[in-house]
């Protein structure tokens, strides 16, 4: 198994689309749900004045993220429709490649920090309540 490959993006919500971002989100969800089986964790939160989002991310790895990639890209397109920009993107791990010029072309002039050395630790995909 690769390293754990982790991306969080920060994205300002345009004014007063935050009711139209929560009616899309679940669909957006059972997209991802059901056509990742390796995506280990996909959570949005929003913050208190309804005004960005910060998607988050748990990969087993990058290619589990090349794939997320493949099967969002016709949602991408629809995301303008409530998202004003991405404020930013946190990698950790190390991407595949061309993924960072890819978001590039996504969101041209988002800082992008990328954080590819993985120095040890652990998931746990079953930790008791």
């Amino acid at each position: 198994m690769g390293q754990p490959f982790v991306y969080i993006g920060t994205h300002k919500i345009k004014a007063g689309k935050l009711e139209e971002f929560k009616k899309m989100w679940p669909g957006h969800v059972e997209l991802v749900e059901t056509n990742e089986p390796r995506l280990i964790a996909f959570h949005a939160f929003v913050d208190e004045e309804g005004n960005k989002v910060a998607i988050v991310q748990v990969h087993p790895d990058s290619a589990s993220m090349r794939t997320h990639m493949q099967v969002i890209s016709e949602a991408l397109e629809s995301v303008s429709e409530w998202l004003e920009e991405t404020e930013s993107e946190l990698i950790y791990g190390e991407p595949y490649e061309g993924m960072v010029e890819l978001f590039q072309q996504y969101s041209p002039g988002t800082p992008i920090s990328v954080f590819p050395v993985h120095e040890g630790g652990f998931t746990r995909t079953n930790a008791a309540h």
